[in-house]
């Protein structure tokens, strides 16, 4: 049997429309175009057996951060929650681990589909699982998961977009050589698989191997490039590189060409982070800060996601006293206290490095210093990639040498 092609994503309930939207909202979230979110969330309106749709666009819709009390988020939960009782195990089985989601128990949430996909083959539960190890920084508990996943898919159709995902995961926990290999098969099998793409661009950001990574990159821009949803993650990824080699203005040329294409909170984290680096070479930026400041204070995503939260304020404090700074602040210091696995991520983690930021920028370089230090491996919970969370350790390092 070929290995080529897109993964089964399952059996799923619901009237012809509903299936063959579910088998297109996937087709558009593995190769990153269109809005799969807006084709589950909007399939099957009428369509009561149709759970799965619904529930894809809610994971997704919180992982972006998006605020609880978004009516799109609480419409896609309502209809989860109105049509599980009348549907299978597995929807009821997606619905109780979406649940544990909208609670802000995140690493429970995994957990739950981690354990649907051991149960049967269950892509959507894979990647579910393998996405929320991402958002709460577990590379141990992603690796077991994919470890699984890419044994029991073997010689499956689809196989490639789980080799993809475990090359990442074995990246993250440094075993390279695997990763390279299986990452290599994952984009042979197909081209446009970004995320195996991705995971190659990590070993080679891990490995310091410039030449690899901007040959993986640059020589293939026309197929991800047209990749929009995820585009701007890569070009960071490529602007890292000429950055690590020297290269500030080519880094700052990418930046200046992505920030029309950063609408959503993550690709702003993107261009964030790429403009702080710089300033930490010791590039001069001048006004971007600007334009950075004021795409920020337009978004809904806040105060809901430790990463997306940490990014802004890294803007936020460089740009002080713009209007939306003060909104800003004042937002993360009244979000109600609660138990969730989120809410103890944002105080004992979020806050402590927002704290951080603002001592390095306003000089007080020793508590910066003191703050990453007693946070120690804690930092991994606000999510994202050992990539991304070095820009904590770059910072902490600029200020000991500053202090």
């Amino acid at each position: 049997m070929s290995v080529v092609g897109l993964p089964d994503p399952g059996p799923v309930q619901g009237e012809p429309a509903s299936v063959e939207a579910w088998e297109r909202g996937w087709e558009q979230y593995l190769h990153y175009r269109g809005d799969p979110v807006a084709v589950m969330s909007e399939a099957g309106a009428d369509d009561e057996a149709f759970v799965l749709g619904p529930v894809f666009a809610a994971v997704y819709r919180v992982l972006a951060g998006t605020p609880s009390g978004s009516p799109a988020l609480a419409a896609d939960a309502a209809r989860t929650r109105s049509r599980a009782g009348g549907s299978g195990d597995r929807e009821q089985a997606h619905v109780l681990a979406l649940e544990l989601l909208l609670a802000g128990e995140f690493t429970a949430a995994a957990h739950a589909w981690d354990g649907i996909a051991r149960s049967g083959r269950d892509f959507a539960a894979v990647r579910f699982a393998h996405d929320l190890y991402l958002h709460v920084g577990d590379d141990r508990g992603r690796l077991a998961s994919s470890s699984h996943a890419v044994e029991a898919w073997r010689d499956e159709p689809g196989w490639g977009f789980l080799a993809g995902q475990h090359a990442f995961a074995l990246e993250e926990v440094g075993r390279y050589g695997e990763a390279e290999e299986l990452g290599r098969v994952a984009l042979d099998l197909d081209p446009e698989d970004l995320w195996a793409r991705h995971a190659l661009a990590h070993v080679y950001e891990s490995t310091d191997d410039t030449a690899a990574a901007l040959e993986l990159l640059e020589g293939s821009v026309e197929v991800w490039g047209a990749q929009e949803l995820f585009a701007t993650h890569i070009w960071w990824h490529l602007a890292l590189r000429l950055l690590a080699a020297g290269d500030e203005p080519g880094a700052l040329a990418v930046f200046d060409e992505r920030m029309p294409h950063a609408k959503t909170a993550f690709q702003l984290c993107d261009q964030t982070s790429l403009l702080w680096r710089l300033e930490l070479a010791g590039c001069d930026v001048g006004d971007r800060w600007d334009a950075l400041a004021e795409r920020w204070d337009g978004v809904a995503e806040r105060h809901t996601c430790g990463f997306l939260d940490v990014h802004a304020a890294l803007t936020f404090t460089r740009r002080p006293d713009h209007p939306g700074a003060g909104r800003w602040f004042e937002g993360l210091g009244e979000r109600p206290s609660g138990t969730s696995e989120n809410d103890r991520t944002f105080s004992r983690v979020v806050e402590p490095l927002v704290e951080a930021f603002c001592s390095y920028a306003h000089g007080d370089y020793d508590h910066c210093v003191q703050i990453v230090d007693a946070l120690g491996a804690a930092t991994r919970r606000i999510g994202g990639s050992l990539a991304q969370r070095d820009l904590i350790t770059l910072t902490a390092q600029a200020a000991a040498v500053a202090a």
